[in-house]
């Protein structure tokens, strides 16, 4: 009998960590002297990823100069080419872009439809890109945070888009709630059941379901009941990310989600100086299970994508 393939995907620079040199705002949130930024930086970082045996990178974009999340796509573009000039892994975007800072106020900033829809006209374009299901407070420790909007129009609109082009999507579950979200698109035809999409359940995130495992269980059992055609993967933030996905490997994922986007520790207390490092983690735990690292090629097949 074979062995499962699970597909590991990395998550290298995400929107809310931190290079630990940026400048001018409090320091709320993660910071790493190891946090890439540019998309040369990026694209090296998901090089070595690759080769630890990531197959799919997830990325958002920063604005070299504020090490900030930023919306322009030429900077995402540019992103998207320098990782393909250095391996063959899919590219998925992070259809949240991510949070910037008013530096006169530190008020947190939030990208608005326009711009995550903007996304899509990403050139050369990404193999997927993601789409929040749902509004929730995101929170930032002590600092408070901000309501992360995502109502149905925008997922309609970014659903639909990502179907046009020809893209994979994966669908971005912060909260059980969004699973729900997520079939009432089935209930009015955005989706259907022999859609290609895949589910991402984000655990530990304040404002959001918490890391637990009986709560893992339940999103899972509860998706796999209303999507019994859907793949999956799940997340965990800091701590929580090994824990996280190794009970979501015994559940049966498709895939398992690791970077510094989610978690900057290789374990406590020690900082990982690299993504590699944290995919080379998660690839022993995998073995250990007794799972088979998928390959790029692999990944595409289980993913659907053209």
């Amino acid at each position: 009998m074979s062995k499962k393939k699970i597909i590991i995907q990395v998550c290298p620079i995400g929107s809310n960590t931190l290079h630990e040199d940026t400048p001018g705002i409090p320091k709320f949130g993660k910071r790493t002297p190891y946090l890439p930024i540019t998309p040369q930086e990026v694209a090296e970082e998901t090089y070595r990823s690759y080769n630890a045996g990531a197959s799919l990178v997830h990325i958002h974009a920063r604005d070299p100069k504020t090490k900030l999340s930023t919306p322009d796509i030429k900077v995402w573009g540019e992103m998207v080419q320098c990782i393909r000039d250095k391996c063959p892994i899919l590219i998925e975007a992070g259809g949240g872009i991510g949070v910037w800072v008013k530096y006169e106020t530190f008020e947190l900033i939030l990208p608005t439809d326009e711009e995550k829809l903007n996304l899509l006209n990403i050139k050369p374009e990404p193999d997927m890109l993601t789409v929040n299901m749902g509004t929730f407070d995101f929170s930032i420790g002590k600092y408070g945070g901000v309501t992360f909007r995502n109502d149905v129009y925008y997922q309609r609109k970014a659903i639909q888009g990502i179907k046009q082009k020809g893209w994979g999507m994966e669908l971005e579950i912060y909260d059980i709630s969004h699973l729900y979200n997520t079939y009432r698109h089935i209930e009015d035809g955005t989706l259907t059941q022999n859609d290609h999409f895949h589910l991402d359940y984000a655990m530990g995130i304040e404002g959001g379901m918490p890391s637990t495992p009986r709560m893992l269980m339940y999103v899972v059992e509860e998706g796999k009941r209303l999507f019994p055609n859907a793949h999956w993967q799940a997340l965990g933030i800091s701590k929580d990310e090994y824990p996280m996905i190794t009970m979501a490997m015994i559940l049966g994922a498709d895939s398992v989600r690791v970077g510094l986007e989610d978690n900057i520790y290789i374990s406590h207390g020690e900082l990982a100086k690299s993504n590699a490092q944290l995919v080379e983690k998660a690839v022993r735990i995998a073995h250990e299970l007794d799972f088979e690292i998928a390959t790029v090629d692999e990944a595409r097949a289980i993913l659907g994508l053209k």
